[in-house]
């Protein structure tokens, strides 16, 4: 049930008049900055007018003027001319830890540090952490435990003000409930009067050239937070709680907010490349991480549970062929898990696999009880057959009926053989959701489970300290080509893919249901739930793979559209987790090229929009000697038909250069091999 109390967002008057300091230039006096190793970016602690207030700058200029920043206790507001700014010492962190998923296995991290302690008249302490790396800043407030009362937080004050007119790319979505899925629009800031509300990341782009990631890292015990753009100002605003609309934040302390987080770089790709949010959360402080299984799974629901073995038989005969032939097909092609997402019925219809009162895989129902099996379907027998042919199971589940009993459900996955699932339609990201994907990630590392949030708010870096979580959604993704043409049509394709590497994937892994090999002209575009189409071409849709991080990458298609189809080989070798992540070239909105390294192995990926283009790629970044490098491009004729693709093998040296021409809707990829 949606209570209307979810969908009203308010700023207290207190908020209003706070919001209207900052036009005036810090006081000099009160300025505390922290500034980057290499000198480049300062993060800068002020009073602008009656309220305290963030600045950045970045070579000398003035990204972000001073912007308000506090926070309305149940008991009042915090952050105005009252309170006395103590700054401690400027620390030096440097910090080496080691990724088991993600887009590099190994980071250093270097970065500033200034805690400073504010106190108001009221005795009221918060502390306030200043952090600068090379390629971001950082701040998050610190609440101690001063007595036994709780924290109890109305709204956290954060009206960004970036300087001149910056080109905002982000996506709207409504206030309150929602599934966090939209396309992204691009803007200058000064177009944009009617409020919006945008989900973080936030890309901006400069008049001088800088790029400006905006998100948060480490949400965990506190709400999620979105932007609402308009006149000039990007306002943080924390999601409600559903059981206390008037709180935001209900806590027990000493407890921390998430980091606010200001990614900058003049080169889009150092945004793209950067490990900031990862280093801002807590390590993982499990010992034993050999049982995670990174890797590539089926999704028969994508495709419609296509498969060869039809639809005769009772329920577990239909299910127990399908789910066999797609394990057969995994063991075949070295695809490590197969997805079981609910079950067909003799009729064609679709239900969830375990016990739904009111048989629809879209809610949650009270009787929902993810122990009972669907009468005749015999989900142990499948994964035995699973287990014995070496591919994992996994399976999807409606949070409200996880929610229930997650631990005894967990348990009873691990005696079933069950090694992760995606669980669904979460749709919120106030605090109450939060926790609950907290207790989700703290059970599955306790019950070797891997994670895939769908319907969800973005990542957060939480990657790092629960590797269980492998994917989340928060993206509009390849589901929309099954339904509503028009809509599939205008929101899905080229155009939209490029949008992700430069906003949704800065935030971390995101999830899309790649691998649809029926490729048709954006003209002969019709939406199907069977046998479902792509609008890029094939060259566009392997080259995915590689641009988009996923620690579970899907494999949507059914079996029988990959049977001996050109590129193919390239899903079944391309990995899910990297060693090295470098941007070689990109543009929003035009194209980007990203490589990877596995060990001595690169894989590269290029994804163009709607227009052809020449792509001239030096080598420069292989190592020394001689690679075999395996070349899928867009064919001579893909313009007419995308699913035309050009395979070639040829060496290949770091002084060599590439030259690639891209169809419309195209893109490359190449594996290189020493």
């Amino acid at each position: 049930m949606i209570r209307k109390s979810m969908l009203r967002y308010f700023i207290p008057e207190c908020l209003l008049a706070l919001a209207l300091a900052g036009i005036i230039g810090c006081t000099p006096s009160s300025e505390v900055t922290v500034p980057s190793p290499d000198g480049k970016l300062k993060l800068t602690l002020c009073r602008a007018d009656s309220s305290l207030a963030i600045s950045v700058s970045y070579k000398g200029k003035q990204l972000l003027m001073p912007s308000p920043i506090g926070l309305v206790f149940q008991d009042g507001s915090f952050g105005g001319m009252d309170v006395e700014v103590s700054k401690g010492p400027q620390t030096r962190i440097e910090e080496e830890y080691d990724l088991p998923t993600g887009k590099t296995s190994h980071v250093s991290s270097v970065s500033n540090q200034r805690v400073v302690t504010l106190t108001d008249a009221g005795g009221r302490v918060v502390e306030l952490c200043l952090r600068a790396f090379d390629d971001g800043v950082a701040y998050r407030y610190v609440f101690p435990g001063q007595d036994t009362a709780k924290l109890l937080i109305k709204e956290e004050l954060m009206d960004i003000r970036p300087k001149g007119n910056p080109m905002v790319k982000a996506m709207y979505i409504p206030w309150g409930w929602c599934s966090h899925e939209d396309v992204y629009l691009t803007d200058s800031l000064s177009r944009i009067h009617e409020e919006r509300s945008a989900e973080m990341p936030v890309l901006l782009t400069f008049e001088s050239g800088a790029n400006m990631a905006i998100t948060e890292a480490m949400v965990v015990d506190y709400a999620g937070m979105r932007m609402a753009v308009d006149n000039g100002v990007l306002r943080g605003r924390l999601t409600p709680r559903l059981d206390k609309p008037d709180l935001c934040v209900v806590a027990q302390r000493p407890s921390r907010s998430p980091w606010r987080v200001f990614i900058v770089s003049e080169r889009i790709g150092a945004v793209m490349e950067s490990d900031i949010l990862t280093s801002l959360c807590d390590p993982c402080t499990d010992t034993d991480l050999s049982w995670l299984r990174p890797g590539k799974a089926t999704w028969p629901w994508w495709n419609g549970y296509q498969c060869s073995a039809g639809w005769k038989g009772d329920v577990n005969t239909i299910n127990y062929n399908l789910s066999r032939e797609y394990i057969d097909f995994c063991a075949q092609n070295g695809i490590e898990y197969h997805s079981i997402s609910g079950i067909m019925l003799p009729n064609g219809e679709e239900v969830p696999w375990y016990y739904n009162e009111n048989h629809g895989v879209g809610a949650a129902f009270p009787a929902d009880c993810t122990a009972e099996l669907y009468p005749g379907f015999d989900l142990p027998a499948i994964s035995a057959y699973a287990h014995e042919k070496g591919v994992g199971l996994r399976v999807w589940v409606h949070w409200e009926t996880l929610s229930k009993d997650i631990e005894g459900t967990f348990r009873q996955f691990r005696l079933w053989g069950i090694d992760g699932m995606m669980v669904d339609f979460m749709n919120r990201d106030d605090q109450e959701m939060m926790d609950f994907q907290k207790r989700v990630l703290q059970l599955a590392m306790k019950y070797h489970l891997h994670i895939q949030f769908h319907g969800a708010s973005k990542p957060s870096g939480l990657s790092r300290t629960y590797p269980c979580e492998f994917t989340r959604e928060n993206t509009c993704n390849y589901e929309v080509y099954k339904w509503d043409g028009n809509r599939g049509a205008r929101q899905m394709g080229a155009d939209h893919d490029l949008n992700i590497p430069f906003t949704r994937s800065l935030a971390g892994p995101a999830d899309y249901h790649l691998g649809g090999f029926v490729s048709v002209l954006p003209e002969n575009f019709s939406a199907s739930a069977w046998h479902p189409v792509v609008t890029s071409t094939r060259a566009h849709m392997l080259a995915m793979y590689v641009v988009l991080e996923s620690t579970l990458q899907l494999v949507c298609d059914s079996p029988e559209h990959y049977a001996h189809q050109p590129g193919f080989d390239f899903i079944c070798q391309v990995p899910t987790t990297w060693d090295e992540t470098r941007v070689l070239q990109g543009a929003p909105d035009e194209y980007v090229v990203i490589a990877r390294r596995k060990g001595r192995e690169w894989y590269v990926g290029c994804i163009g929009n709607h227009e052809a283009r020449d792509i001239s790629l030096p080598l420069d970044f292989l190592g020394d000697g001689e690679y075999v490098m395996q070349l899928y491009t867009d064919a001579f004729t893909a313009d007419k038909d995308p699913n035309q693709l050009d395979m070639q093998q040829k060496g290949a040296t770091k002084s060599d250069r590439l030259s690639i021409h891209l169809a419309p809707d195209g893109g490359f990829a190449a594996h290189l091999v020493p």
